[in-house]
């Protein structure tokens, strides 16, 4: 009887571990995937960090690469240069648009320090709704891809590497 229960314990034991970790080998540390259901990136307008005003509905026939980031988030620093890059190689089909959830002051010392030549917008209340529409409580970083219809087609929680790039302009282009 004791024998049986020690067997019992162990494959229940075993069950339970071996779907723990298909859970989270499947559901954290997954690449980016498309998305099945249509959604589309609503019309919006945010301040950009030199004291314009941008509007979403001003870019046309280009996938739209939409990153959401903070200069105190390392992750979302160490992206940058990145996205830098993708948008100098793809500048008339791919436009980045970075959203700082952060003060514009620090945005704008980060912006020289590194670089930063596309489309800079910064506001934390008006980011944190548009977060909150694609299904993000805050986490950061946080990037969406639309295809030139402005369908979302992939969407990342978590730092985006140059893979995640590889393939959304595979997919998209």
């Amino acid at each position: 009887m004791r024998k049986r229960r020690m067997i019992l314990g162990a494959l229940i034991g075993g069950a339970t571990t071996g779907a723990v970790g298909f859970f989270l080998g499947k559901n954290l540390t997954r690449s980016p995937e498309p998305l099945e259901q249509a959604v589309r990136l609503p019309p919006f307008s945010m301040p950009t960090s030199s004291g314009g005003l941008f509007h979403s509905d001003t870019i046309a026939d280009r996938v739209i690469i939409i990153n959401f980031w903070a200069t105190w988030c390392a992750p979302c620093r160490k992206e940058i240069p990145l996205l830098i890059a993708t948008q100098a190689i793809h500048r008339g089909s791919i436009a980045v648009i970075g959203i700082a959830i952060d003060e514009l002051e620090a945005v704008q010392i980060f912006e020289d320090e590194i670089g930063l030549d596309y489309i800079s917008l910064v506001g934390k209340t008006p980011a944190f709704a548009l977060l909150e529409k694609f299904g993000n409580s805050g986490q950061l970083p946080f990037t969406l891809v639309f295809d030139k219809r402005r369908n979302l087609r992939f969407k990342k929680t978590g730092e985006i590497k140059a893979h995640d790039i590889d393939h959304w302009v595979n997919a998209l282009l």
